[in-house]
């Protein structure tokens, strides 16, 4: 007889949701893949280090019309303002961004 709990869900190695960090992110990305959204951290990271400096990468799994797709953010921005700043500063970089409140 199988067991009635659900096994594990895989947990990407860069942060999940349930430890994101509070106040403020910027999410660059969201894929369907977590190593792709894993990607676009590392990515947004290389072409503009300043404007993610003092923020967390993080990817937020969230479901779809039955597909899982895994956000890409920096977080920990204390204010409106900071992450708003951070995301004028990626768009320079032609990096699309928006600020949303955790």
């Amino acid at each position: 007889r199988k067991s009635a709990r659900r096994p594990k869900a895989d947990v990407d190695p860069i942060r999940t949701s349930s430890t994101a960090p509070e106040g403020w992110a910027v999410q660059v990305a969201s894929s369907p893949s977590a190593a792709e959204a894993e990607g676009f951290l590392a990515k947004t990271t290389k072409r503009a280090p300043k404007a993610v400096a003092s923020a967390s990468p993080f990817t937020v799994p969230f479901v779809k019309d039955g597909t899982t797709y895994y956000r890409a953010r920096f977080g920990g921005f204390g204010s409106k303002t900071a992450a708003w700043d951070a995301c004028a500063a990626l768009k320079k970089k032609k990096i699309p961004c928006y600020a949303v409140q955790q």
